[in-house]
């Protein structure tokens, strides 16, 4: 690869969506799903371009690929997660609101 620099030795503590990020790809990386294998999500990266792949943190590359390759797999569109996303903002918002 491209020259990088030092490796970083520090622990950080995992944010709580790269734990669920992290979790989704284990799921769906399961050996009874099998939806979304380390191969793919690799590749996943490579299409990304340079530019893309340096912008993102580690765990923002594996959602963003695999919500590609879900996409790609006709499982559920970024149109459709779009959707549902709106729908849990605006019931939370509505609901914290009542409160």
């Amino acid at each position: 690869g491209d020259p990088a620099g030092p490796i970083p030795q520090e622990q950080l503590p995992w944010r709580h969506w790269e734990k669920q990020v992290e979790a989704i790809r284990s799921i769906l990386g399961d050996g009874s799903r099998r939806m979304v294998s380390l191969d793919e999500l690799r590749f996943g990266f490579e299409s990304f371009g340079a530019d893309k792949y340096r912008t993102l943190s580690f765990y923002r590359r594996r959602l963003e690929a695999m919500l590609d390759i879900l996409d790609r797999k006709g499982v559920i569109t970024r149109a459709e997660i779009a959707t549902r996303m709106a729908e849990i903002e605006a019931r939370s918002g509505s609901s914290s609101k009542a409160s």
